[in-house]
């Protein structure tokens, strides 16, 4: 019932036929280069008005956006995007109740979010790994690419809030910016000395995985010492970093001189 009630709705809306709820929307004949564009100017429309309608009958923001994703997925961007205009400041609650209602649509609520938030990148990022943390392979290097000059606090701050998914995020690091990629390492260590088995497993597992082609990459020896001090200073033992002498990273005296320097 509920979903036929909304195909009612927006099937009428998006034709211009007017409820005593909803605002009339006139129709012009667009050509074949607007038509996209007017209907998608419906569509928010149309979001927006049954949003209001929800919350002037004492109905969650929240709950809306569930509802409304629940039964349209496939509008997600719409109907995200009509409710940070209808309510932009609960934009944390309204990405985390679009995405706990579909998983599948949290690249579209991330990408909407970015959007209309650009300031509040590293909110948007840990809302939506919160939320769905198996989708951070999509959310991050999306968030890097549309706001590149925070990709080193984005590194940081995923790796210090997840550490059992570092390989993920060193991979996305690497692919997306591998010059921030172990100076955010290295900040996490300092930051969640705790989590440096987690992290360092995952910079070896990366690396690893990589087989030659690893030399290809942007790190320095002094980075890869500077890591090599660090995972001692967070209390973790040589033979734990020995695979930096074995990928040819360090020679095996720098990393016995770091271990051995009290």
């Amino acid at each position: 019932m509920r979903r036929n009630y909304y195909n009612y709705i927006l099937a009428l809306s998006i034709m211009g036929i007017s409820l005593t709820s909803f605002p009339s929307v006139s129709i012009a004949e667009p050509n074949s280069e607007q038509s996209s564009t007017v209907k998608e100017a419906k569509l928010l429309k149309t979001y927006s008005s049954i949003i209001e309608n929800h919350l002037s009958k004492n109905l969650s923001i929240m709950r809306t956006v569930r509802i409304l994703i629940n039964n349209y997925p496939e509008h997600a961007a719409y109907i995200v995007s009509a409710a940070f205009e209808t309510e932009p400041n609960r934009r944390k609650a309204i990405i985390k109740a679009a995405i706990q209602a579909e998983p599948a649509v949290t690249y579209s609520v991330v990408e909407t979010a970015l959007n209309y938030f650009p300031s509040n990148v590293e909110m948007i990022v840990q809302t939506a790994i919160e939320t769905e943390p198996a989708y951070i392979d999509d959310i991050l290097p999306l968030a890097m690419k549309h706001s590149p000059e925070k990709a080193d606090s984005l590194i940081t701050l995923t790796l210090q809030n997840y550490p059992s998914y570092s390989e993920s995020i060193i991979r996305t690091a690497h692919e997306s910016s591998s010059e921030n990629l172990l100076s955010s390492v290295i900040g996490t260590l300092k930051l969640l000395p705790e989590s440096a088995d987690y992290v360092l497993e995952g910079i070896k597992n990366f690396f690893n995985s990589l087989g030659n082609n690893d030399d290809k990459t942007s790190i320095s020896k002094e980075q890869w010492r500077l890591l090599a001090l660090e995972a001692k200073s967070s209390g973790l033992e040589q033979e734990k970093v020995q695979w930096l002498v074995e990928k040819g990273h360090l020679d095996k005296g720098e990393l016995t001189a770091i271990y051995n320097n009290k």
